[in-house]
């Protein structure tokens, strides 16, 4: 039985907006004990590289385009473009929290909420704030310790 909180965290148009943020928010929640998962529609080695660079600590790097590339289901293009559907393409990161026991997905594109059974809080980059249909409400304007706090008293830790 897990003890630790799952985060997924989107990668383009969340951490890429605020990646001094996230380094900082990042790190408090490895401390704390919550595991911070990348969730991204990648190339992975892209993330990973921005990551590293941006001294972004995570668990795990999730990339939809490596996942279903490693299936044989991306159809690539003399022009460099890459096409897999667009429903396996969409339901492949609550696909992913769900086998992953992910407590709470937080990502900037409205549309995957619909194929997620984990909460899903909609990322705000501007405002730097996400709901989810719950209730759960998160404020990453705040400091990180501060945010960190709301997380852990949504779960009762």
């Amino acid at each position: 039985m897990k003890n630790s909180i799952r985060i997924g965290l989107d990668f383009h148009g969340v951490i890429d907006k605020h990646p001094e943020y996230f380094q900082a928010f990042n790190r408090l929640a490895e401390e704390c004990g919550i595991e911070i998962y990348i969730i991204t529609g990648g190339p992975k080695k892209v993330v990973e590289t921005y990551l590293q660079e941006h001294k972004i600590v995570y668990k795990e790097i999730f990339a939809i385009l490596d996942f279903y590339d490693e299936k044989g289901e991306v159809e690539y293009f003399p022009n460099g473009e890459f096409k897999v559907p667009a429903e396996l393409w969409n339901k492949a990161k609550g696909e992913f929290c769900a086998r992953n026991k992910i407590d709470l997905h937080i990502d900037d594109s409205a549309e995957y909420a619909a194929w997620f059974s984990t909460p899903f809080c909609r990322y705000d980059s501007k405002s730097q704030t996400c709901l989810a249909e719950n209730k759960i409400a998160i404020d990453f304007s705040l400091p990180p310790q501060e945010t960190i706090k709301q997380i852990m008293s949504v779960f009762g830790k």
